[in-house]
């Protein structure tokens, strides 16, 4: 700012730089200008008069020279002519009318002066005189100006470059400093990126050692706890998970100084009140904030109060850090580390405390998974028994209690040869009901399947069950058969068992058709009896259809049942077949 006003004053013609800057905006004025031209005349003019009433030989024009001088070296080059202008005016009326040519003697011996006759062409050669010094010093006077004029914008402008190059190396030496304290901070977190990845890589190598010697869960959150403790030197750590099933604070596992495996203590007010946690500032900032918690001073601390800073403080805790354990954003739990005596947590001891207390989070929850996973495996295992079992020994039985059935009917009527065909085919239906069950207790394919592929043995099987028997069966298959998965074929062998089972156990039908259509997009087997038929709507889902549906889910095929009470039943399993279906 001070450059530019400077450079201002350079550039106006009116001013100089030995002026004031305050003063400036009055000299500039055209009134202070004009005027000082016109007080300057009428001063010479004044001292032209006096010095002339005393006789004093005074020059013609030195006064009014010197007006003129005052006026153009102040005033500028129009006040400067307005004083040439006010000079020649003076001079010749006040001036040459009174000038003195020369003093005559009286008789008394008085004298008398004699005064110069006004006539402007006797005193040319003094106006002309005057005219030129005037001129050349107005000349002068607008030299020296502009030299003046030009050596301030000189100035102003060398003076403001000063102070845009001055300004411009200040915004470089600050942009440096920015840039080194930018690169220490860089340097900074790197050192602490750098320790924090040491610490996880080391923590991490300790715990695939532990889940590569020791599985057990409770031993590797033990290890990953004896990591943190010993990484930031602590007195203990724990790990408190939340139950919300009780909406309990539980202590999950915890270790003492050297990294050991410590008992819960019965004295902890979270131990002793698994619902104290409620009242906990602590654990309610934790929970609020889903952020580490960090208390420097248990003694000074006014979160740290009651039963639990009086527990704290027994065990000689001077400083605490608690990290929140996360699972989708929410808290599960957190990691409490307590110290006897130690610095201020270091940014980047917290952020590898938390590294570690997520990979003791995820050893927990790959824990539950695997139990979940466990108890799903066992709830399958067990479903795929009870529908092996339903398939295999409650259609094998169904066939032979048909055929005992077919038996006892044909010795009432005096047929023995025909009873003892159905008695052969009871027996033989038991045998292979035996070897299914037997099969399916080994999770083994079934025995049909060793001998024929699905079809052969679906028809086989509904012959041998439905011989002898009121159903009349037909085959329908179009299409070549493709090598199916065999799952597959157990699953479809399956699903047509218990279809042929309840047209002659509840439906009791007189036909029973069996088509299987084959083509490069799937595979499509339907199976339709005429018998009694059911009300959908009823919900009326026993083992048997509930097995069809997750058989065909386990296929990611399509199952369709139509029926209607004394319409029959209409069971569709639409299978695709592509790369993905296939493998």
């Amino acid at each position: 700012m001070k450059s530019r006003a400077l450079a201002s004053v350079a550039t106006d013609p009116g001013t100089t730089g030995a002026q004031p800057v305050g003063w400036r905006p009055f000299l500039e004025h055209s009134f202070f200008r004009y005027g000082l031209a016109v007080l300057s005349v009428v001063a010479a003019l004044g001292i032209k008069l006096t010095l002339q009433k005393f006789n004093v030989g005074y020059p013609l024009s030195s006064s009014f020279l010197a007006a003129i001088a005052i006026s153009f070296w102040y005033g500028g080059t129009g006040p400067g002519l307005v004083s040439v202008v006010l000079s020649f005016v003076a001079f010749g009326y006040f001036v040459l009318p009174y000038e003195v040519a020369y003093r005559m003697v009286l008789p008394d011996g008085s004298t008398k002066p004699v005064y110069l006759s006004a006539s402007w062409r006797s005193h040319l050669p003094y106006f002309i005189y005057f005219a030129v010094v005037a001129l050349l010093m107005s000349w002068f006077s607008s030299s020296r100006r502009r030299a003046e004029r030009l050596l301030s914008q000189a100035r102003g402008e060398l003076e403001l470059k000063v102070e845009e190059r001055t300004t411009e190396l200040r915004q470089v030496n600050e942009e440096l400093r920015a840039e080194i304290a930018e690169r220490k901070r860089a340097e900074e977190a790197l050192r602490a990126s750098e320790q924090v990845a040491r610490g996880q890589v080391e923590a991490l190598a300790q715990s695939l050692d532990v889940l590569a010697t020791a599985p057990a869960p409770e031993k590797f959150i033990g290890q990953m706890l004896s990591t943190i403790g010993r990484l930031l030197n602590a007195q203990s750590v724990s790990l408190w998970l939340f139950d919300n099933s009780t909406d309990s604070l539980i202590l999950r596992s915890s270790t003492s100084d050297g990294g050991k495996l410590a008992a819960p203590d019965p004295e902890h007010p979270f131990i002793k009140d698994p619902l104290f946690w409620k009242e906990n500032a602590v654990v309610q900032e934790l929970l609020f904030t889903a952020a580490p918690v960090v208390c420097d001073d248990v003694e000074t601390d006014p979160r740290v109060n009651g039963d639990w800073g009086e527990h704290l403080k027994r065990n000689g805790t001077k400083r605490f850090l608690a990290v929140p354990l996360l699972v989708g954003g929410q808290v599960r739990g957190f990691v409490g580390i307590r110290h006897v005596d130690r610095a201020s947590y270091r940014p980047e001891e917290i952020e590898l405390t938390q590294a570690l207390a997520h990979q003791a989070m995820l050893a927990i929850q790959l824990n539950l998974f695997a139990e979940q996973s466990q108890q799903a495996a066992v709830l399958e295992e067990r479903n795929r028994m009870a529908r092996d079992m339903h398939d295999t020994l409650a259609q094998g039985f169904t066939g032979v209690i048909i055929q005992l059935e077919a038996a006892e009917d044909a010795t009432s009527c005096g047929q023995q040869t025909e009873a003892d065909k159905h008695l052969h085919r009871a027996a033989a239906l038991a045998r292979q009901s035996l070897s299914e069950a037997r099969r399916s207790v080994h999770a083994l394919r079934p025995d049909a399947l060793e001998r024929d592929n699905f079809w052969d043995a679906l028809k086989g099987i509904i012959k041998d069950t439905t011989a002898g028997t009121a159903l009349h069966t037909t085959f329908e298959l179009h299409g070549k058969l493709p090598e199916l998965p065999r799952i597959w074929q157990e699953n479809l062998l399956h699903i047509g068992q218990e279809a042929l089972t309840n047209a002659l156990k509840y439906a009791h039908a007189q036909n029973f058709r069996t088509r299987l259509t084959c083509n490069g997009k799937g595979v499509r087997l339907e199976l339709r009896d005429d018998g009694a038929g059911f009300d959908l709507k009823d919900g009326h889902d026993g083992l048997g259809l509930t097995g069809m549906r997750e058989r065909v889910e386990q296929m990611s095929g399509d199952l369709e049942i139509t029926s209607e009470r004394g319409k029959g039943t209409k069971i569709v399993v639409a299978l695709p077949l592509n790369q993905e279906s296939m493998s």
